[in-house]
């Protein structure tokens, strides 16, 4: 797992484009610029552009073992992991740790949009093995970095398994290779206390309302009352 803390990277990656060619890099391992560019439906030398400006970065590699011929360019993902330092001072650096992580939550969604368009032209063997999962737990912080350690800890082996079919030195088969991924989102959700806080102050705002709606009611009560009075 590499962190990255470099702006200069972060701002490379803030171009939804090459977001999407980063995503399919992470995910399918080494393809030719070619394949790339079809998986994309973009044209080859605009991907060619922008493979240029995120190697600059260290963002991705050439595997030229794996071409054929001198005409033939292999890339893939130099990262196998990577996390965000998210403690960024600079407000141009924290606006483009936004705009990265903007991004990659777009591309997250559209991934998952496309797969419920597209799930039923799978094969049944894939699409029964093909899960979704939603839980609410109620964890101290404690607990929940407890958790991620554990989900961490059972996602390991299959990462490392990952790790060395991208690495292999064999050229994929294209054809028959599927790319299955695993998202996990271990978030915090606000506070209890702090829900608690806005209800109190809600109800409070809610009660000064009504006082003052009824305020010319109690006046005219009081009124009659200290004329009857006299």
């Amino acid at each position: 797992m590499q962190q990255i803390d470099n702006v200069d990277v972060l701002k490379v990656m803030t171009s939804r484009f090459r977001m999407k060619l980063f995503s399919l890099l992470f995910r399918i391992g080494p393809v030719t610029v070619g394949e790339l560019a079809r998986r994309a439906d973009a044209d080859p030398g605009q991907v060619s552009y922008h493979l240029r400006q995120m190697q600059r970065h260290g963002l991705i590699e050439d595997v030229p073992e794996l071409a054929r011929d001198s005409r033939e360019r292999w890339v893939r993902a130099a990262l196998s992991g990577w996390a965000l330092v998210r403690d960024f001072e600079a407000p141009e650096a924290r606006a483009a740790l936004q705009a990265w992580i903007s991004q990659w939550v777009i591309d997250q969604f559209e991934r998952l949009r496309d797969f419920e368009r597209t799930h039923m032209a799978l094969p049944e063997d894939w699409r029964h093995a093909s899960f979704g999962s939603s839980r609410h737990l109620r964890l101290t912080k404690e607990e929940l970095a407890q958790l991620a350690d554990q989900l961490n800890a059972v996602l390991k082996p299959w990462r490392e398994l990952t790790r060395s079919r991208v690495e292999s030195s064999e050229i994929p088969d294209l054809a028959e290779r599927r790319t299955e991924a695993a998202r996990l989102h271990v978030i915090p959700s606000r506070s209890r206390r702090r829900a608690l806080r806005r209800l109190r102050h809600r109800l409070a705002v809610a009660l000064r309302r009504l006082a003052d709606h009824l305020e010319p009611a109690r006046q005219t009560v009081r009124e009659s009352c200290s004329g009857d009075a006299g």
